[in-house]
């Protein structure tokens, strides 16, 4: 092999390289969280549950809404794959209802703007977490938050 043939694999090794680096930080980037806390109301302390939205790219992120999971059933992975089968997605909120905040007159002023690396909470009363568990099969409870591109991420499970 010649100098230029190494140099020639060696530079489209580089450029697909820069592309698949380019495309990475193109996409728009978010992360939902869910933290207990309080929050201090009409000179008394609530204690809750604060959902947080991190925007982990250079780019902002228009979101949409936010909505509490709690789960209705158990799913199998046989479930879940028929699931797949039948409407070819992979959903993570198989088995889980969605729920506004805004039914439980949480305030809630979406849409929202998230400039680059900045982040967004929305604090839920331990009251409307309890009403909200109340209808489902376990403790366990989800937030969801969604852009204006109808993107999805979930937060983990969080025993409350």
């Amino acid at each position: 092999m010649k100098i230029t043939e190494i140099l020639a694999i060696y530079a489209a090794c580089l450029s697909t390289l820069v592309f698949i680096w380019n495309i990475a930080k193109a996409t728009p980037k978010f992360k939902v969280d869910l933290l207990h806390g309080m929050e201090e109301k009409d000179g008394d302390y609530v204690e809750g549950l604060y959902i947080i939205v991190r925007n982990h790219s250079s780019h902002k992120i228009h979101l949409a809404g936010l909505d509490l999971l709690y789960q209705s059933e158990n799913k199998t992975i046989f479930k879940k794959l028929l699931h797949l089968l039948k409407y070819r997605n992979w959903s993570n909120s198989v088995g889980w209802v969605h729920c506004c905040p805004s039914q439980y007159g949480v305030e809630y002023n979406y849409p929202v703007e998230l400039e680059a690396f900045q982040s967004h909470q929305l604090f839920i009363p331990e009251a409307v977490i309890n009403e909200i568990i109340e209808k489902g099969i376990s403790c366990k409870i989800k937030a969801k938050a969604q852009d204006q591109l109808w993107r999805n991420k979930y937060s983990k499970e969080l025993v409350f």
